[in-house]
């Protein structure tokens, strides 16, 4: 095992897990560093044990064209470079980015990973951390526009479905953009007691037979949920497109760079935000001998091969 390897790190990131389960993604982990020929466990081990075990392992012959690669890598980099600017700006308290994969895997053709937080984040989450959990969300469809302008694709309609789900429970079960009473249910202490047995046709109703939901009182009820939803993505999602726009060097340098390695890391997306500052003018990236390179920043590569080296030493030397 490397020591620059922090196993707490994946406890927190994969809830639910049981030690029985940890214990099985160290030792796929390790199948994985034999198959590479490393010489002890390192992080790229275990972030490519951790995506078999998730999602499945490399899906080999089926690759996008570039065009459908430069789709799911702007939905990707916009969803993550999002939650990075809103941390950074606006000290928002929701989920970093940890990496970015455009590798097919199992069912998937992309994927983003973010670090979780505490537990007690999610139990007790607040009005701003939900608002801006939307706007990650409508980061994709965001990034696209950017880019392409108006000539989205689907590439980023599994987000938005997400966004859409996430904007009306603000709306209606948690009640917190601007209040709205609900009228029609009756809290079930206050209902009446009364049970009869299933209908042996299909023409019986919940509302008669069982009387488990009152009927609505306010039956433009449905209208007003689905406005004020539309109009809270609207206004999230605008938000999020003169975010992405004042940081479109830094979006596209993103982008490239993800071309280029098909995984991207989350330090390697804020090196790329600290030297592209907003406002930054796209001829200095156009400028660059090969934009989709980080001459700079390595950070994942050369520690796995300074690491591999001094083993691959130390081992010889006993030998």
């Amino acid at each position: 095992m490397s020591d620059t390897l922090d196993l707490s790190s994946y406890a927190q990131n994969l809830p639910g897990w049981t030690g029985a389960r940890l214990a099985q993604l160290v030792q796929e982990a390790a199948l994985v560093a034999v198959r590479k020929g490393h010489g002890s466990i390192l992080r790229s081990d275990m972030d490519d044990a951790v995506d078999r075990l998730t999602i499945g392992p490399r899906r080999v012959g089926i690759e996008l064209g570039h065009q459908g690669q430069c789709r799911r890598a702007a939905t990707e980099v916009g969803v993550a470079l999002t939650s990075h600017l809103l941390r950074r700006y606006e000290n928002a308290d929701i989920e970093c980015c940890d990496r970015i994969s455009i590798v097919p895997r199992g069912q998937t053709l992309s994927q983003v990973v973010f670090h979780r937080l505490e537990d007690e984040k999610y139990m007790f989450e607040r009005r701003p951390q939900l608002l801006h959990r939307l706007e990650v969300l409508l980061g994709g469809r965001a990034a696209e526009e950017v880019i392409y302008g108006r000539d989205t694709s689907r590439a980023s309609v599994s987000y938005l479905a997400d966004a859409s789900w996430l904007a009306r429970k603000i709306v209606t079960i948690w009640n917190l953009e601007n209040p709205m009473v609900i009228h029609g249910e009756p809290p079930p202490w206050r209902k009446k007691v009364k049970f009869v047995g299933p209908r042996l046709d299909f023409e019986g109703s919940l509302y008669d037979d069982y009387g488990l939901i009152e009927p609505p009182i306010n039956f433009k009820l449905d209208d007003q949920v689905a406005e004020r939803t539309e109009e809270l993505i609207r206004d999230m999602y605008n938000r999020t497109i003169s975010l992405l726009r004042r940081h479109h060097a830094a979006l596209l340098k993103a982008v490239k760079v993800l071309l280029n390695q098909q995984e991207i890391s989350g330090e390697e997306i804020d090196f790329i935000l600290n030297k592209y500052p907003p406002q930054t003018p796209l001829s200095l990236l156009l400028e660059e001998e090969n934009p989709g390179s980080l001459p700079f920043f390595n950070n994942r590569e050369q520690v796995g091969e300074f690491e591999y080296a001094v083993l691959s030493q130390s081992g010889d030397q006993n030998v």
